[in-house]
């Protein structure tokens, strides 16, 4: 009767249209891959990358001896004594490869969603349809790579037959391509959407590509029998599942609505529902560059400053490494810090941020960025004082976790004759003497008062609401335990601040430019500048602007 309920089911797909065509890529064992590009004597050997004492991957020979992910050192090398093992902490390697792959992809579709770092989602329903375009109806594409259910037919009434079967002839020049640019394998979904594009990519592995008959989603997800399988469904939601006596994706099928409602609401019941059949409407959502950049380093326990220095010093040096071919200069940085109580036997994190001179970074006439002679002393001195602002040196401490990231990125455009590029090579303490800028970079003005703040906000467009030592909290990119300070509420002075155009031609003024930045502060730094007294009632630093002759178009400004 259950078996009749699911084929009741994909008659209801049938019904449905497809109008998307949707591809999954992953990245077969990558890890391992990128060490095995690295070292590629390595190729054919049973590899294990470690970190700390687990193997968090491994390659396919590896597992062919028992080797899984996640598994204990010691249990890994009982089964396969030749496993070869390679540290992994360093995530360097694999992020720049993870960035050359979204880079390859983007060749075909802008429409690049990154889920994790060996994971892409790619909407190419518009590059299907063009390809189309050019055939006739008789001209039927054939699909390339298996299909799930095997044997079945991929026809359908909404005409998604052609779509996923072109669908799958592009997912097959992508993964070529992979390989043959950066010696990359990997797999590939197909299907309508993007909770079926994933899972059916996992079917044939590895270097293959799968493509699903839409009518038989509801049957294709039954068989994967743990919710647990299903994408979006969690560990809590397996746990309030359970409780309800639902353990597997067809009693999830075949469970009442209303009884879904009554433990987890109408929003969250509707959505089990329809994943649990395979729908899903979520767009691919085009992912950008990383908004933090930042890494961590668990330890033992260090309680002496020296050792936290010297901790901090390597980080840093590896964390100027990731920005150097991002091509944007970071403004903030935040510490994050996890500290052990003996007494209470528990550990808690902390975090701390500051903003940071653009002026400490340099970029290259090729997109790179390099640090100033003296920018990574500045910047350790950065960290140091952040770090004091946690931990009480006279106090006895101890700390297990330590991290530093890079945030507030910007993108700064250089060239022989550019206004940025005129306006940058002015001296860096005459702005600082006006926005209250210590020679290191940190901003560091002690409790402003009403006037004071407004004296600071109008001395810069680009003021930030924590441009001091800043006691929010930074989601972190690798962290998942929650953080201890609440991000602070926006005040309401910096609301009230009038936002003035440059020119009245023009809407807005794009604050991200460092043309702009050093327009408004340079003025400032004027002869015929008011005295500090009097600073806090004179007019916003971009009305000012608009007294300065030969005014220059924003859009010019690069």
């Amino acid at each position: 009767m259950v078996i009749s309920h699911s084929r009741a089911m994909d008659r209801m797909e049938v019904s449905e249209t497809h109008a998307r065509v949707i591809i999954h890529i992953d990245i077969d064992c990558f890890y391992a891959q990128v060490e095995e590009l690295r070292d590629p004597e390595l190729r054919g050997k049973p590899l294990g990358i470690q970190q700390k004492n687990l193997v968090v991957t491994c390659n396919y020979p590896a597992r062919e001896r028992g080797v899984d992910k996640l598994m204990p050192m010691q249990e890994a090398l009982r089964r396969c004594p030749e496993l070869v093992l390679v540290r992994g902490e360093d995530l360097t390697p694999y992020r720049q490869m993870s960035a050359r792959i979204f880079e390859v992809l983007q060749k075909f579709t802008p429409c690049v969603e990154k889920l994790g770092m060996d994971e892409n989602w790619m909407d190419v329903t518009r590059q299907v349809e063009y390809r189309l375009g050019t055939l006739t109806m008789t001209d039927d594409p054939e699909v390339v790579g298996c299909v799930c259910p095997e044997g079945e037919s991929l026809s359908c009434a909404c005409g998604c037959d052609r779509r996923l079967a072109a669908g799958s002839a592009l997912a097959r020049e992508i993964r070529d391509a992979l390989h043959s640019e950066l010696g990359i394998t990997s797999c590939a979904g197909v299907a309508h959407n993007k909770l079926l594009a994933k899972l059916v990519g996992s079917v044939n592995k590895p270097n293959n590509q799968t493509v699903l008959v839409p009518h038989c989603a509801a049957t294709f997800l039954a068989d994967l029998e743990k919710v647990r399988r299903v994408t979006g469904v969690g560990q809590k939601t397996e746990a309030l599942l359970a409780d309800i006596g639902i353990r597997t994706v067809r009693e999830l099928q075949d469970v009442d609505l209303e009884r879904l409602q009554r433990k987890f609401g109408h929003e969250t019941a509707t959505k089990l529902k329809d994943l649990s059949l395979g729908r899903d409407n979520m767009p691919v959502r085009p992912s950008g560059r990383p908004k933090t950049i930042g890494l961590e380093d668990s330890c033992r326990t260090i309680s002496v400053k020296q050792d936290v220095e010297e901790k901090f010093n390597v980080l840093l040096v590896r964390l100027v490494n990731q920005v150097v071919d991002d091509g944007r200069i970071p403004i903030a940085i935040k510490m994050t810090l996890r500290k052990f109580d003996p007494t209470k036997k528990t550990s808690h994190r902390e975090t701390k941020q500051a903003n940071i001179l653009p002026s400490l970074f340099r970029l290259r006439p090729e997109g790179k960025v390099n640090l100033v002679q003296g920018g990574h002393e500045k910047l350790l001195k950065i960290v140091m004082r952040l770090f004091e602002r946690i931990i009480d040196l006279k106090q006895p401490f101890n700390i297990t976790l330590l991290g530093l990231a890079f945030s507030k990125f910007q993108e700064r455009k250089f060239g022989s004759c550019s206004i940025a590029n005129f306006l940058i090579k002015k001296s860096d303490l005459e702005v600082q003497s006006i926005t209250s800028l210590t020679s290191d970079g940190l901003t560091i003005p002690a409790a402003p008062s009403r006037e004071t703040f407004r004296r600071y906000v109008n001395a810069s467009p680009v003021a930030m609401e924590n441009d001091t030592f800043s006691d929010a909290s930074v989601a972190s990119d690798v962290s998942s335990e929650p953080e201890l300070e609440p991000s602070p509420k926006k005040t309401r002075i910096g609301l009230l601040i009038p936002k003035r155009p440059c020119h009245p031609r023009h809407e807005s003024m794009d604050t991200s430019s460092p043309s702009k930045l050093r327009v408004a502060d340079l003025r400032l730094n004027s002869l015929d500048s008011p005295p500090a007294s009097s600073l806090a009632d004179a007019p916003p630093a971009s009305q000012s602007a608009e007294s300065l002759p030969n005014c220059v178009d924003p859009q010019s400004w690069s």
